[in-house]
């Protein structure tokens, strides 16, 4: 195998530098995010001693799927840019702004409760009404301190669409927010 095959290119705190394995690449999301291996461990439910053995590369070159799954998770990083070094770095809902659990943490901007609804408005927002996207911030799902997935409010947003479309195309609408329109132009 190609070595440089292995190779992915890390920007931090306006350095390049190029990380070889995923021990590395874990290494760098930790200090990227400024998590010691305690707090890493609390937030993917490892121990210490294990998340510092993956660290120091005691445990070997293999990293278990539902490892690798928790600890991106807890990183905030893709599975896939953990593990191989492929693909963004960072998920959507940490480059857009999601719901903070701890009343204590200032928050800056909007925040949702529902990180995956964040992450779909962020891939509809060019493509759909304002009107939808709207609707969408105003809805709650079925389990309503559950977030029920992107797949979830993609399918919602769709349905939204519809709806949307149906009553622009509804002749009562239409001459109802046409006579507003004129009202409003007097």
């Amino acid at each position: 195998m190609n070595p440089c095959a292995q190779l992915a290119v890390c920007f931090t705190a306006g350095r390049v530098s190029l990380v070889r394995d995923w021990q590395a690449r874990l290494a760098e999301a930790m200090d990227a995010r400024g998590i010691s291996g305690s707090e890493l461990a609390r937030r993917s439910g490892f121990t210490p001693q294990y998340i510092n053995s993956l660290k120091t590369k005691e445990r070997g070159g293999r990293l278990p799927h539902d490892t690798a799954k928790r600890l991106a998770a807890a990183l905030g990083v893709t599975v896939e840019w953990l593990v191989q070094g492929s693909g963004p770095r960072e998920r959507l809902s940490d480059v857009y702004p999601v719901y903070q659990a701890d009343p204590d943490e200032p928050a800056s901007g909007f925040v949702d409760r529902y990180p995956s609804r964040t992450e779909a408005i962020a891939l509809l927002v060019s493509s759909v009404a304002t009107e939808v996207i709207r609707a969408l911030l105003a809805a709650t799902p079925p389990e309503a301190g559950v977030d029920p997935g992107r797949a979830f409010w993609i399918d919602y947003a769709r349905q939204l669409v519809r709806d949307h479309n149906r009553i622009k195309n509804d002749p009562t609408f239409s001459s109802a927010t046409d006579a507003r329109a004129k009202s409003k132009s007097r």
